[in-house]
């Protein structure tokens, strides 16, 4: 007997429509949309995010402004002259949105910085007044979710995260744009994960969920980034793909979706 494998959603393909629809629209437009990155420290995984944000930009007509604090440019800028970078870039007219790529190094107080920006530019959506746009992440998480074509709204969800940025954002948007009612929060898989039917992962650690923790036609949202063996992999486990309906794959799933997302609230902040 075939083993039931579960449908994959694909990110990828949902973010070139996005991208697509993007790149019309500004087009069409007078105004050509600016996104401002600052990259403070030497962080390899940052860096090659900030690589792939600005070949999408570019892709679709988004001016990319990239700033750099590391050891190719002012290494040691400290926090006070951070805040004076990003009240310029609040008073460019060029910049649409202004992005804080995270994590900052130890030294710095991330929410201090975040709150310095205009939450009228906020593209990450993270300043406490931002009620312009979804973080692109949480976005990518709902967009994947629209995409199985399912009523929701009754299906149980547990966020597995140690990120409370994460979970209260995410929280509030599943309630909020697909009516979800039952939500549940852990930074840790337990026996009870197996009775949720949406499982959204954002743990960090490779492979940790495995098929026998996951109930059968499960929705699984695998937002795990981790290099294991030389590869790109999530936190779930490919055999979960045999017990569940729907998972996102790594790569191909929240990533690139993530990055069309923070074009579109670049667009929406023009």
């Amino acid at each position: 007997m075939n083993k039931k494998i579960a449908t994959i959603l694909d990110g990828q393909a949902l973010a070139d429509r996005i991208k697509t629809d993007l790149k019309k629209k500004i087009a069409a437009s007078h105004r050509v949309p600016g996104l401002a990155v600052i990259l403070v420290g030497d962080h390899p995984a940052s860096e090659l995010y900030i690589r792939l944000k600005e070949k999408a930009a570019k892709e679709i007509g988004v001016n990319f402004h990239k700033y750099l604090c590391n050891h190719d440019c002012y290494d040691d800028i400290s926090e006070s002259k951070l805040i004076e970078m990003i009240k310029f870039l609040n008073s460019d007219p060029a910049v649409s949105g202004i992005l804080i790529q995270l994590p900052l190094p130890s030294k710095y107080h991330p929410q201090k910085i975040i709150n310095a920006i205009d939450p009228a530019k906020d593209a990450d959506g993270f300043h406490p007044k931002n009620s312009f746009v979804i973080p692109p992440t949480v976005a990518a998480v709902i967009e994947l979710l629209r995409a199985t074509k399912k009523n929701l709204s009754d299906k149980s969800t547990l966020i597995l995260s140690k990120s409370n940025v994460f979970l209260a954002g995410l929280e509030k948007y599943l309630k909020q744009e697909l009516k979800i009612k039952k939500i549940s929060a852990s930074s840790k898989i337990t026996p009870a994960t197996k009775n949720y039917d949406i499982i959204i992962i954002a743990l960090g650690q490779p492979q940790i969920l495995k098929k026998n923790q996951v109930k059968s036609e499960a929705i699984v949202i695998d937002v795990g980034i981790n290099k294991l063996e030389g590869k790109t992999v999530g936190d779930v486990d490919p055999q979960v793909a045999e017990v569940a309906e729907f998972v996102s794959p790594v790569p191909g799933g929240v990533g690139p979706l993530t990055v069309a997302c923070l074009l579109k609230n670049v667009y929406l902040l023009s």
